[in-house]
């Protein structure tokens, strides 16, 4: 097996022709796309931007970022991985992801003939229109909370109100008879 098949990490090996993660000879099991985002991680050198990420695994498909910390999540319980402490993953809080276990074999990037269970990554035009197709569904779900939480304030629903106050007549000399 080619050595940029093979990335090997702290107990781990990332065998990238089988699609598999193993610990000492045992297979760790993965879904197909938490692996591909395990090997996006670990062909990158340095800060991985979620949009990329989201770009290179679901290609030219609309998913949600939360879905991407779900694969972070699933990575970092089968690697036996602390977010506050990690040792294999770590992340920049709204920005993206860096795999920081010093691999043993050198890596190669994601070149020529892609493993079958990463997607290419987009580029030119095909990342431009991606991006613009997310940034969009972000506009829209931005529209729709706006009208909703105007809709509820016109309802009276969700808006702090305190007790009514009643204005109050000034009353004239006299005793608060009106005197005309």
């Amino acid at each position: 097996m080619p050595a940029d098949q093979l990335i090997s990490f702290g107990p781990y090996q990332l065998d990238r022709a089988s699609g598999r993660l193993l610990r000492g000879g045992t297979n760790v099991p993965l879904r197909r796309k938490t692996f591909a985002v395990l090997e996006y991680l670990a062909t990158r050198p340095g800060w991985v931007a979620k949009h990329e990420l989201l770009d290179a695994v679901w290609p030219a498909t609309h998913v949600s970022p939360s879905v991407l910390a779900g694969c972070i999540r699933e990575l970092r319980q089968a690697l036996g991985d602390d977010a506050r402490a990690a040792r294999f993953i770590e992340t920049a809080h709204r920005r993206g992801y860096r795999f920081i276990a010093a691999p043993s074999a050198s890596v190669a990037p994601l070149e020529g003939a892609a493993p079958r269970t990463v997607s290419r990554v987009l580029l030119g035009r095909e990342a431009e229109l991606a991006d613009l197709a997310r940034r969009f569904a972000q506009a829209v779900a931005g529209v729709v909370e706006r009208g909703r939480r105007e809709s509820d304030a016109r309802a009276g629903r969700g808006v702090a109100r305190g007790p009514r106050r009643v204005p109050s007549r000034k009353r004239e000399k006299g005793g608060g008879r009106r005197v005309r």
